[in-house]
C-alpha cells in the first residue's frame, strides 16, 4: 500500500495521494477491510497522514486524500485539504525507521 501511495507522488502533488476501492482492486488488494487496515495501520505507524475525510452522500462523494509524513504536505488548490501545507516533513525518515510504532516487527527491538 505504502509503495501504491509512493508512487503517486510527483514532487508537489505530498497530500494529494489516494487509495480508493477501485484503485486498491488494481493493485490486487480485493477486500474492503484490508484496505482499511492497511491504511490504518500505515496512519497509526506514521507513515501516511490523512490530509482529507471521505464524504458519501446523496449529494456526491469524494475521497480520502493521504500524504507522506516524510516530506512537506504540498499546496493542493482546489483539493479542500483539512491540513495545511507545511514547510517541513512532520516526520523524518530516520524516525519512522527507528519509532517502536512504525510496525509489529520493530516491536521486539529495545529503544536505544
Amino acid at each position: 500500500m505504502l509503495n501504491e501511495l509512493m508512487m503517486q507522488y510527483r514532487g508537489n502533488n505530498n497530500g494529494d495521494l489516494s487509495a480508493t476501492r477501485t484503485m486498491a482492486k488494481e493493485w490486487g488488494i480485493a477486500s474492503d477491510n484490508t484496505l482499511r487496515k492497511a491504511l490504518v495501520e500505515l496512519e497509526a505507524g506514521g507513515w501516511i497522514i490523512q490530509t482529507r475525510s471521505s464524504i458519501f452522500s446523496r449529494h456526491g462523494a469524494r475521497c480520502a486524500l493521504y500524504a507522506l509524513s516524510w516530506f512537506a504536505i504540498d499546496e493542493c488548490p482546489g483539493k479542500d485539504l483539512e491540513i495545511g501545507p507545511t514547510r517541513a516533513p512532520p516526520r523524518t525518515i530516520r524516525s519512522l525507521a527507528t519509532s517502536n510504532s512504525s510496525g509489529a516487527e520493530n516491536a521486539h527491538i529495545p529503544a536505544q
